[in-house]
């Protein structure tokens, strides 16, 4: 079970990576800006780390993830990782948490088979449950450094808070010829710290304003397409961005090419951190060893395949790798020698055959109730997409996702028609 908010919020991104790719660079995210004739139906007010006076305090005051939403997004992740990887033959990186968040968000506003399907996938029974153990979740999570906390201590180090960055934003964006409820826009804001905009989704402003609302979030990682598309009247956005050193920085001079085996069992040269450490923990599972890299604020996990061993075979189903991330046997303390390749890549994921394999499909249909949202109808999702990027270098890792939920409102479309 996924015990606490750090190791959650490492659970970022699971890779099937292939090749070895170039390091990253930290970027912060910056204050929001006014988006010209956008206008906003309700703005959440994000959490502020408070100055404390030293770290106990500030342990003391820290809130907990509910064990419910814990045990909930465990099964989530289990499940949908599963989906995604075992028949990918390419890189991936993934956010479940991205993609938890808008699915819970969307869920507020749906009645019916819409809502029972879309809480089964969450595992949750009750709505309001569910979206109090996210805004608690959230809360537990969210973390921007507040500066007067970076002051210098006796030992002229900085506090490991000062430079970790844990941020999660959500926002939902309604064309003008759509109402959005004002009742949805609040609750939306009070639970899940999301925005809520009107605007013309045929002006060409609006889809540069979406685009510049996910990178200013995801640390200017991420800058998704201006374009709207025609059938678009709502669209639902969640980012989450994620920034860490190692405890421990690998020695640059320590950097040096070597060889990256990938799946296909070619090879590929890449720039690789050494590092040798001589008492440490690791796991020797079935086909795979795994051991952790601690950042001053949480752990990184990585899992190395036996040789010959796919490492798809990990992703068969749900359980088997609630077995590889989960269990517990051959665990062992010694020397491990790390050989880790810098890579930084990203990737851009279609979810909505996962999400009608895995039992949401009225959400997708003309009979969808989304009339929580809006009395509009039909009120209906067309795709669910993300995109993800992860950069791992000598002095940490960085990452950010960004998952798009897209409603249409219009007949869909059935048959073809050539008028030549």
């Amino acid at each position: 079970m996924i015990r606490n908010k750090r190791t959650l919020a490492a659970i970022l991104g699971i890779a099937a990576m292939a090749t070895g790719l170039s390091g990253c660079q930290r970027t912060g995210m910056a204050e929001p800006e006014t988006y010209g004739s956008v206008s906003a139906v309700a703005l959440a007010e994000y959490p502020k780390e408070p100055v404390y006076k030293n770290d106990l305090e500030r342990y003391e005051n820290r809130k907990e993830i509910p064990e419910n939403f814990l045990t909930a997004y465990q099964d989530f992740f289990m499940e949908t990782g599963s989906a995604l990887f075992k028949d990918s033959r390419e890189n991936i990186i993934y956010s479940p948490l991205s993609f938890y968040y808008a699915l819970a968000f969307a869920a507020g506003g749906a009645f019916g088979n819409t809502k029972k399907e879309l809480l089964h996938i969450l595992h949750y029974e009750d709505a309001e449950e569910l979206s109090a153990d996210c805004r608690t979740a959230f809360e537990a999570l969210y973390h921007v450094p507040n500066k007067k906390n970076g002051k210098d201590r006796d030992s002229g180090e900085y506090p490991p808070e000062s430079r970790y960055s844990f941020t999660m934003a959500s926002s939902l964006w309604a064309d003008k010829s759509l109402e959005v409820k004002k009742e949805f826009a609040d609750y939306g804001a009070a639970y899940f710290y999301g925005d809520t905009y009107s605007a013309d989704f045929g002006a060409p402003e609006t889809g540069m304003a979406m685009a510049e609302w996910v990178k200013e979030r995801t640390g200017g990682i991420l800058e998704p397409s201006a374009a709207i598309p025609e059938d678009l009247v709502l669209s639902l956005k969640n980012t989450v961005y994620f920034y860490d050193e190692w405890l421990d920085k690998f020695e640059k001079e320590n950097t040096r090419e070597d060889s990256f085996k990938k799946a296909d069992g070619e090879s590929v040269v890449c720039d690789f951190m050494n590092r040798t450490m001589g008492s440490h923990g690791f796991r020797k599972g079935k086909n795979f060893t795994m051991s952790s890299l601690p950042l001053k604020n949480g752990t990184v996990e990585f899992y190395l395949p036996d040789e010959g061993v796919d490492v798809h075979g990990f992703f068969e189903d749900p359980n088997t790798l609630y077995g590889v991330i989960e269990g517990e046997d051959g665990a062992g303390m010694g020397e491990v020698v790390w050989k880790i390749p810098k890579f930084s890549y990203g990737s851009s994921l279609e979810l909505t055959a996962l999400l009608k394999n895995l039992g949401v499909e009225t959400a997708f249909r003309e009979d969808a109730d989304f009339t929580g949202i809006s009395d509009s109808s039909p009120l209906f999702f067309t795709t669910v997409t993300q995109d993800a990027h992860i950069g791992v270098d000598e002095n940490g890792v960085e990452a950010a996702a960004y998952t798009e939920i897209a409603w249409a409102g219009a007949t869909m479309p059935v048959g073809r028609a050539d008028m030549t």
